[in-house]
């Protein structure tokens, strides 16, 4: 029977065999195309040619499955609904936020070369790869858990001061919180709710400011189904966390980066530029942080109804962010522009999961925005 560092060898070379030399097999399976047990059975071939021993064959092909289809020794995490953010800084140093609070957890990878491993697959298996040119990767898994949907942002010790990768999960949850449910969870109390749902149909324009992790696409995703279902909008972001699994007539599209030597991507100022040629009522970006702001003023400048999200400390600090967003990509003076961003009705702040103020842009006066505080 082989030891341990034996078994990690012999698992490193079948995974390279399948990304490198049987990577067509892997990626129909991947994809569905063909049954796991193609690949199954085409790795018990190549460890039977080594002549390894069935009981060792088995071990090794058992590490293989949580490798490809599941996510090996954080899926205890995964699945833990108290959990809602996953960082691995290291083999030996898992990171979680429970609850809105970070803390570390008993959970380590057996070695570097391990963790390495794990992070090279999972990066397989959502069709993204990890070459010097990819260093920075952020994607998306919709479908290898029932109850939420993955968000990876990984970074490689090609860009890290370390030698190890970097690799941050957030969770989504696939069945989101109602607004009620929100207000029971203390996020925000019924009055503030009963505002929000009233905004959500009638506001011009809404803006959702915080830190990360602060709750903004909780809210927003619980404000998409109060969006009147005689209403047309376009949602954009740059990972798939907003969704409505009830409105007829809102469409949801994700940039597409480009990859090592490849050419294809829409960035979100190709998605907002498009977005402005389709009839629509509502316009909404899931978290500006660039030039599309210029395209979320001018869909507001037209008569949509604006939502976005965005990092700042206060509601009057979001406006002023937006507007400087807004001046790097046009010729627009500041003072226009935040003329012209008085559309953006409704500033949401959040911090630590929770509505910390509501308030409303009332006039444009002296070349600045003059807000009134609601909560």
């Amino acid at each position: 029977m082989l030891k341990q560092i034996e078994i990690d060898n012999v698992l490193d070379e079948l995974l390279h065999y399948f990304i490198h030399v049987e990577r067509q097999t892997l990626l129909l399976v991947q994809r569905g195309i063909k049954p796991r047990k193609v690949l199954l059975d085409a790795a018990d071939r190549y460890l039977a040619d080594k002549e390894l021993a069935a009981e060792d064959r088995i071990t090794i092909i058992k590490h293989l499955s949580k490798f490809i289809w599941g996510y090996y020794i954080l899926e205890e995490v995964i699945s833990d609904p108290d959990v809602s953010d996953i960082k691995v800084l290291s083999a030996d140093n898992v990171r979680v936020k429970r609850k809105g609070k970070r803390m570390g957890c008993d959970i380590r990878f057996p070695s570097n070369a391990d963790y390495k491993r794990f992070v090279s697959m999972a990066a397989v298996k959502n069709k993204t790869n990890l070459a010097d040119v990819n260093a920075i990767q952020s994607f998306t898994d919709k479908e290898s858990n029932k109850d939420f949907i993955l968000r990876f942002n990984i970074s490689t010790e090609f860009v890290n001061s370390t030698n190890a990768p970097y690799m941050h999960i957030r969770k989504i949850p696939k069945k989101k919180h109602t607004l009620s449910e929100l207000t029971e969870l203390g996020m925000l109390d019924e009055d503030k709710a009963e505002y929000l749902r009233y905004a959500a149909k009638e506001s011009s324009g809404i803006l959702f400011a915080g830190k990360g992790a602060s709750g903004k696409t909780t809210l927003m995703n619980a404000l998409l189904e109060h969006i009147p279902h005689d209403r047309s909008g376009l949602v954009i972001q740059e990972n798939e966390e907003l969704f409505s699994n009830i409105h007829p007539d809102l469409m949801f599209q994700h940039i597409v980066s480009a990859h090592g030597e490849g050419k294809i991507k829409y960035d979100l100022k190709d998605l907002s530029r498009n977005g402005l040629l389709t009839d629509l009522d509502y316009f909404i970006i899931g978290e500006i942080k660039g030039g599309e702001a210029l395209y979320l003023l001018n869909a507001g400048y037209t008569g949509h109804k604006c939502w976005a999200s965005l990092h700042a400390m206060s509601s009057s600090e979001a406006i002023d962010k937006l507007a400087d967003y807004v001046k790097y990509e046009s010729d627009y003076s500041l003072n226009d522009i935040r003329k012209m961003l008085m559309g953006m009705k409704t500033i949401v702040y959040m911090k630590d999961f929770c509505v910390r103020e509501i308030s409303e842009v009332r006039e444009y006066k002296g070349g600045e925005l003059i807000y009134e505080r609601i909560f």
